[in-house]
């Protein structure tokens, strides 16, 4: 995105947004081009026109939100933590034997929350309670922490994560942040 597709973008937000009005516009148009420079102006207006129509609180938008709403469809469209859970729960029901089979079944994000073949088998041999409640739980909360993860890597620019790793290991010899 351009200096002058920036300067755009807030005269868009201020002729929708009337309370939205920076002391400094300089300032402004620097500060959200620097932050918004590295995605297309195309979608910086698409995740703006989502922004309008779907926020009801009537403050204009930050650019985090706007970085959001780019993001927004793709989000939707992941499992819920219940649907993937579901899924798992169906693999285990036939998990004694055919466990390499109902791994391979699973969407590639669900997998990774499971880990491997053998932890479907190890689960169908488990105490349905244990099941239901304890391994319900643990699953859904390691596929909420990789949806959350997945979520941040798509949304950091891959040239800042490595910036920020690179700070990170002359600092203190580790990355801050992992790439996928």
């Amino acid at each position: 995105m351009t200096r002058e597709e920036t300067k755009k973008l807030l005269l868009a937000i201020e002729a929708v947004y009337p309370n939205f009005k920076p002391e400094n516009a300089t300032l402004t148009v620097d500060t959200w081009h620097w932050a918004l420079e590295e995605y297309p102006a195309q979608a910086v207006k698409a995740a703006l026109q989502i922004y309008i129509k779907t926020n009801g609180t009537g403050f204009a938008p930050s650019v985090s939100q706007l970085i959001g709403c780019m993001y927004a469809p793709k989000t939707n469209s992941q499992l819920s933590e219940g649907e993937a859970w579901n899924l798992v729960k169906k693999a285990i029901q036939n998990g004694n034997y055919g466990s390499e089979e109902e791994f391979a079944n699973l969407p590639p994000i669900v997998q990774r929350a499971v880990g491997s073949p053998n932890m479907i088998r190890q689960w169908a041999f488990s105490d349905t309670d244990e099941v239901n409640t304890v391994i319900a739980s643990n699953f859904q909360r390691t596929y909420r922490a990789i949806l959350s993860k997945q979520e941040f890597g798509e949304k950091v620019p891959t040239q800042l994560v490595d910036m920020v790793n690179l700070v990170a290991d002359k600092v203190s010899g580790q990355a801050l942040i992992e790439g996928e």
